[in-house]
């Protein structure tokens, strides 16, 4: 008889454990200087109207499920954006170190050779051997092509 008693309390406890009220009360007031108030406990020192509120939609779990992976898809999806902004920013950054770099090669060679006119240079072999003038005039042409191109 008292296991008969004990699963009819057992059932009891588990349909009050996972029973949802339809609606919950909430209390409104107003303070002294005017404001109003919501709570779900009534004040103490203020008298409040007492409010019955609707619980929310009930929701399907497909549904839910579907909401969620279309969130998580859409955060992947935004920080895979940012990476690859982030990358394209690197790369805009690194080229145009590298446009500097050669920007500042162009001009120093330049100089180099407007103002040593009988310089010696080392050519592929690692021989040094003298420029003549046709072959550093055209050189200072294409030097001043690079600035030009580098140094924009």
């Amino acid at each position: 008889m008292f296991i008969h008693y004990l699963k009819y309390c057992c059932c009891l406890m588990f349909i009050l454990a996972f029973a949802q009220p339809t609606y919950a009360d909430a209390y409104k007031w107003v303070d002294d200087a005017g404001q109003v108030h919501f709570s779900q406990h009534p004040p103490v020192d203020y008298e409040a109207d007492k409010i019955k509120t609707r619980s929310g939609p009930k929701v399907e779990p497909a549904q839910s499920q579907q909401a969620v992976d279309a969130m998580i898809e859409q955060q992947v999806s935004d920080e895979k954006s940012q990476q690859e902004n982030e990358q394209l920013q690197q790369q805009e950054a690194e080229k145009a170190k590298a446009l500097s770099k050669n920007c500042e090669i162009a001009k120093n060679n330049l100089d180099q050779y407007q103002n040593n006119p009988r310089g010696r240079y080392k050519n592929a072999a690692g021989e040094y051997i003298r420029v003549d003038e046709n072959d550093r005039q055209e050189k200072i042409k294409q030097l001043l092509q690079d600035i030009e191109k580098y140094c924009q």
